[in-house]
């Protein structure tokens, strides 16, 4: 399956006056940015925004609401509510979401990108915050390199594939029916994969479990079943858990056995063994080409992996004897055709193991977090024996 929902908010730079600090947030150098807070002084809304990168999310909460309570109408405090609101997006705190967005726009009622942002938020209205119960380890079967695994759904058995590029969960309107879900229109937008905006309703699974961690009040984005990916998929099978439940099962590995585990215990956080972070609404890795460092998101919904221009103006000579090409980019209810240029092969090195992408497409054309430079797929990842997501070291693992 290819990228299927992300949300982008507004961008927004900061207002602090610290110009190095400034222009490492400017460009998204969030490993610099994380190095120079902990070497100086710094306003404690960068301090926020690293915790929030880096997956610390209740140490980032406290920063973030105590910027916002000293200088309530500073552009510190738009920047944290921004930054909260990118928290409560990823965990599917719908309820905090808009209160927070609310609480924003009554502080800054002439900011030009308060129409924007409420439209962009519509779809998210009156929807209930999303719990999860304790993590408990379990190991659940998948088919033959697939990422399907079993879900329940109001004691309802589905079958679901996992997607990391998906900042909401999805299913498509026979699915809700089957579960006895209520759809509601929405009135809102997300971007999916080509860039295209595109309507969804909504509905909420009371009950939600997978393997024995137990979720309430699980929010879905609904979308027909005549779009992609919904109309290759049997019944049972016509939905996805994006990041809002992933992030629940705290960690994560798949292994070509057969299996799933989730639930393990976290490892904690280290600066040192970090290749993960949140860059605005993606998942993103560090990995490396060679002796440059790279960055990338990380998508176990995309079959495939997409190289951006980023990378062909990174390694212009590795590039430029490639073939024009074109290749098409898919999301729920759209696809686009981009130009392009084929590679035989690339070799890079994610989560501590060597892949190969062969043939390489690099798109012409910039998509996603403006930081990386493609977005890595499951054709990568499947080249280990194993891979393993902690949300807790905020680290990917390729086991060879």
């Amino acid at each position: 399956m290819k990228r299927i929902c992300i949300l982008l908010l507004s961008a927004w730079v900061s207002g602090a006056d610290v110009p190095e600090l400034k222009s490492l947030y400017q460009a998204h150098y969030w490993a610099e940015l994380r190095e120079a807070v902990r070497s100086q002084k710094s306003p404690p809304v960068y301090r926020g925004i690293v915790a929030a990168v880096y997956g610390d999310d209740r140490r980032a909460e406290s920063i973030l609401k105590g910027v916002i309570r000293s200088r309530p109408q500073s552009d510190d405090a738009y920047q944290a509510y921004e930054w909260l609101a990118h928290i409560y997006f990823r965990t599917g705190q719908y309820g905090r979401l808009i209160a927070n967005m609310e609480a924003r726009w009554a502080a800054f009622p002439k900011n030009s990108e308060l129409l924007k942002e409420r439209n962009v938020m519509a779809g998210f209205r009156g929807l209930a915050d999303q719990t999860v119960g304790k993590p408990r380890r379990s190991t659940l079967p998948h088919e033959a390199g697939e990422i399907f695994i079993p879900v329940t759904i109001n004691k309802i058995p589905s079958t679901y594939f996992f997607d990391t590029g998906a900042w909401v969960n999805c299913m498509s309107e026979s699915e809700a029916v089957r579960l006895g879900l209520t759809i509601h229109d929405a009135g809102g937008t997300l971007s999916q994969a080509a860039g295209a905006q595109i309507g969804f309703r909504t509905a909420v699974a009371p009950e939600l479990t997978v393997g024995d961690i137990h979720f309430k009040n699980v929010s879905f984005a609904v979308f027909p079943d005549d779009q992609e990916p919904w109309s290759g998929l049997a019944v049972g099978r016509r939905g996805l858990i994006g990041i809002p439940i992933i992030l629940g099962l705290k960690t994560l590995r798949w292994s070509q056995d057969g299996t799933v585990e989730i639930g393990a215990k976290q490892r904690a956080l280290r600066d040192e063994r970090t290749n993960l972070f949140f860059d605005d609404d993606h998942l993103a890795i560090v990995g490396s080409l060679g002796s440059s460092r790279i960055l990338a998101t990380l998508d176990t919904g995309a079959e495939g992996t997409d190289l951006y221009e980023g990378f062909a103006k990174k390694f212009a000579a590795l590039t430029e004897g490639g073939k024009k090409d074109i290749t098409e980019v898919r999301g729920v209810g759209h696809a686009e055709n981009f130009d392009s240029i084929a590679l035989d092969e690339v070799k890079l090195r994610i989560g501590g193991g060597d892949v190969v992408l062969r043939p390489a497409h690099v798109l012409m054309k910039q998509l996603g977090a403006k930081c990386c430079v493609g977005n890595f797929g499951m054709d990568l990842f499947k080249q280990g024996r194993a891979f393993k997501i902690d949300f807790g070291a905020m680290r990917f693992e390729l086991e060879r």
